[in-house]
């Protein structure tokens, strides 16, 4: 643990000492090495895009996968270096679209849960709200590899963002709730061996019920958002209106609902989508796809 703390405070300290348009500039030249030295993300980016964008072009599909591993490659940047930002320097940066959903999820006394997806600057969505007086709890496992993990977890408490580890169970999120503080949920995480189906890019998925049934059994209203990168060193924070769960007859209508949000989100800013796993099980159709741009490349 000692080592792991040690080796991120190297890496933000190195990375807050670059310039940013250095930092941008590496972040980004690495991209094609990263579509290159990681071959089953690129494969899994490209078997997603065979779902999502079922009409392109095999040469439009690539030039996607490389800005989504780009994009990456600029989240870990501004990740190791957001524990030597400024509060001040931190909110200058960041435009936030939508607060008062909050705020008004907030005035019913229940909570909010916070659902959100692997968009631009997921971590930086936290720490932002976190930054404006509220108190953040956010669902996390495993973070940037086991022998990471654990330094991740305390350098965002460092930064208000308290984590909670799925194995802690239920009783730690209702008590977040009940104490009426945000709870982050990502709903496009490892979501694959539990949860329910439902339709998503007009292809059945499973989705992780958690959010729904919380929802519901606690009276605590969803707001879904996403922080998107906006030019190098800025974000825009989008805050959807709330989801009362009194307006859904089931924890399912409700969790279609937040299916739909995320998938509109992430259909308007793809590039920024840093899943790099099957999200649906392959197909024959795209299963091929995927396998064509794989020749194609190595042509």
């Amino acid at each position: 643990m000692k080592v792991s703390r040690l080796l991120l405070a190297c890496m933000s300290a190195l990375t807050a000492a670059l310039p940013l348009r250095v930092g941008y500039f590496v972040a980004n030249g690495l991209a094609r090495a990263h579509l290159w030295f990681f071959p089953r993300r690129r494969h899994a980016a490209l078997v997603n895009l065979a779902t999502i964008l079922p009409g392109s072009s095999r040469r439009e599909r690539m030039r996607v996968v490389l800005k989504m591993m780009a994009s990456y490659n600029c989240m870990l940047f501004e990740f190791f270096r957001l524990p030597r930002l400024e509060r001040e320097d931190l909110l200058r940066a960041v435009e936030v679209e939508g607060h008062e959903h909050v705020l008004e999820a907030l005035a019913r006394g229940k909570g909010v849960i916070i659902t959100s997806s692997h968009i631009g600057n997921w971590e930086l969505g936290a720490v932002v709200l976190a930054h404006l007086g509220h108190q953040m709890h956010a669902v996390a496992g495993v973070q940037m590899g086991r022998w990471l993990s654990s330094a991740v977890r305390d350098a965002k408490s460092e930064l208000a963002v308290h984590t909670i580890r799925p194995e802690d169970g239920y009783r730690k999120l209702w008590r977040a709730l009940s104490r009426n503080d945000l709870l982050a949920l990502m709903v496009d995480g490892d979501i694959f061996g539990q949860g329910v189906a439902l339709p998503f890019f007009d292809r059945e998925v499973r989705w992780p019920a958690g959010p729904g049934v919380l929802s519901k059994r606690t009276g605590a209203p969803v707001v879904s958002g996403y922080c998107k990168r906006l030019t190098d060193g800025r974000f825009r924070v989008v805050l959807e209106p709330m989801l009362d769960p009194e307006q859904f007859d089931s924890d399912a209508a409700l969790n279609a609902a937040i299916a739909a949000t995320t998938e509109r989100q992430i259909r308007e800013n793809l590039d920024q989508w840093c899943i790099f796993r099957p999200f649906w099980d392959e197909t024959a159709e795209t299963a091929g796809a995927a396998a064509a741009q794989e020749r194609e490349m190595t042509a």
